[in-house]
């Protein structure tokens, strides 16, 4: 830069100084720092109540004496003090909102269903109590304050009119009345009116608050009651539906109460041979001591294909597509296909009667309906083979081996009612007899799956249905009822002079024939004399 120029440019500089248009970087900070100084002094003072300023009157807004609005302090100071009741307030609804949560996935589950329904109830009652309590508080204030108006209106006399009001009594209002100066005698007819007014409204107060107290109370109860009343509904019905989800005593563990009345339930309405319902269940779906995964999750115990005409079934739930393993033409071959999805287990049995085997393909098969007719479980498997229920050529086979293997013929003469009580009919006698097959005889043997004699076996498959029965087979006659071989039903004991055996149905039977042999299968109850049947 030039001499000239510099001197042009300091000049310049000098007087836009001198005139305040410009500041040197000393002057700037300077300046700076003085307005930052006096705008907090400002906020300060404003925020601090002067001693010399006087708020408007009651009731009426306006700025004070000394030019400040106090409403605004007063704001700023409610706002100051609501923050921790904000934040409680938040905490309190984040809690609720976790709580709600919580108690719709309980109300989800099949167990806890009616959860929501309680605690709505249950906050419901709390909402009322509090708003009792609330009024409750509200009308002793306000009898307070009436009292206190009174008091003040009448100098000198003001506590015994209070009290005169509060108490209604004619007495001291006279007193008081005497006692005060001439010209307080005019107000205290007119407080002594007021109050009385004041009275009977926190007279009514405190009467209404403690019936709403009582209402709320009886409230409360009721929910409690009914809160009490769905746990303990919802527990029982959780034991009722975990009882029948437990395996029968003698079949695959995966087979339960569920499926064996529900087979019963189908073999009464429409014909079908439960025996022949387990059998499918175990050959279908049995994979060790489980079930597949498309009976787990789907409850599709046949493996039942999906058809558009399905949705519309109350037993259905939707479809999903799986794949699976099958045999055509004799080769054994991998495909991926829709199947229908049950709601239960019991739904899926149902269905299976109700419509799959309505149609005509299997309804109008001639075995299959010798096999309603006759309630055989033998020829219901023939009958779906040879309708087409399956592609495997050993179907029929592995059916009535399953039969054999857990004596599921002996369902075939049951109704839904001796399942549930098992007696000398019921099925655990008969699953019993089936556990002990292949145990060696043993004169007088008592040690199921080691050595038994025929009485013995008798006996223990008696006490497995929780039935106690003689020792010997001669004990056995005279304390059971002696019924006619015809008459004969699973599970009842077949009878003859020095033997005694199980009868499983279709004129079989499991004993412990004699020495040298093991517990067996042997047909022809003719070889008895009759059957005795113990309650």
């Amino acid at each position: 830069m030039s001499a000239g120029i510099r001197e042009v440019v300091t000049s310049e500089k000098a007087d836009l100084l001198n005139t305040g248009t410009v500041k040197d970087a000393e002057g700037q900070s300077a300046s700076t720092l003085a307005q930052r100084e006096s705008a907090a002094t400002q906020r300060q003072a404003a925020a601090r109540p002067d001693p010399g300023c006087a708020k408007p009157a009651e009731g009426k807004r306006g700025k004070s004496k000394c030019g400040k609005d106090p409403i605004d302090a007063d704001r700023h100071a409610a706002d100051v003090a609501r923050k921790p009741a904000k934040l409680e307030r938040a905490k309190v609804e984040a809690k609720s909102a976790a709580m709600s949560a919580l108690v719709g996935e309980l109300d989800d589950s099949e167990e806890l269903s009616g959860t929501q329904r309680v605690y709505d109830a249950a906050r419901a009652g709390k909402r009322i109590a509090a708003r009792a309590k609330a009024r409750k508080s509200l009308g002793r204030e306000a009898g307070k304050s009436n009292g206190a108006a009174v008091r003040s209106r009448v100098p000198g006399v003001g506590a015994k009119a209070g009290n005169a009001a509060s108490a209604g009594a004619s007495a001291q209002d006279t007193a008081a009345a005497m006692a005060a100066p001439p010209d307080a005698e005019i107000r205290l007819a007119a407080g002594a009116a007021k109050s009385s007014t004041a009275a009977t409204g926190a007279a009514g107060a405190a009467t209404a608050a403690p019936a709403a107290g009582i209402v709320a109370g009886m409230l409360m109860f009721v929910v409690a009651m009914l809160a009490v009343g769905q746990i303990a509904g919802a527990l029982f019905g959780f034991w009722d539906n975990e009882s029948k989800k437990q395996s029968l005593a003698g079949l695959p563990p995966y087979i339960t109460y569920e499926m064996v009345e529900a087979a019963l339930e189908a073999q009464e309405d429409y014909g079908h041979p439960a025996g022949c319902t387990i059998a499918q269940i175990i050959v279908e779906s049995g994979q060790g001591d489980h079930m597949s995964r498309l009976a787990t999750r789907d409850h599709n115990l046949f493996g039942m294909k999906w058809a558009p005409s399905f949705a519309a079934a109350p037993e259905v739930a939707g479809k999903a597509n799986w794949v699976t393993g099958e045999e055509v033409d004799g080769a054994h071959v991998t495909v991926t296909d829709s199947f229908t999805v049950f709601k239960s287990d019991a739904d899926c049995i149902k269905f299976r009667s109700r419509v799959f085997l309505a149609s005509p393909t299997y309804s109008g098969n001639a075995l299959i309906r010798e096999a309603v007719s006759e309630r055989s479980s033998d020829k219901m498997a023939e009958g779906l083979k040879d309708a087409g229920w399956a592609t495997d050529s050993a179907y029929v086979e592995k059916l009535k081996a399953v039969m054999d293997q857990y004596g599921l013929r002996a369902f075939d003469a049951m109704a839904p009612g001796d399942l549930a009580n098992s007696s000398a009919g019921g099925a655990s006698v008969v699953a019993a007899a089936f556990s002990q097959l292949g145990v060696p005889y043993v004169w007088g043997g008592t040690t199921p799956g080691v050595g038994l004699d025929c009485s013995g076996l008798t006996q223990w498959c008696y006490r497995q249905a929780g039935i106690a029965i003689p020792r010997n087979s001669e004990d056995q006659a005279t304390a059971g009822t002696k019924v006619p071989l015809s008459m004969a039903q699973p599970g009842d004991v077949l009878w003859r002079p020095g033997h005694v055996a199980i009868y499983i149905g279709d004129d079989s039977y499991i004993h412990e024939p004699q020495t040298g042999d093991v517990c067996k299968v042997s047909q022809e109850i003719s070889y008895f004399t009759c059957a005795l049947r113990f309650k």
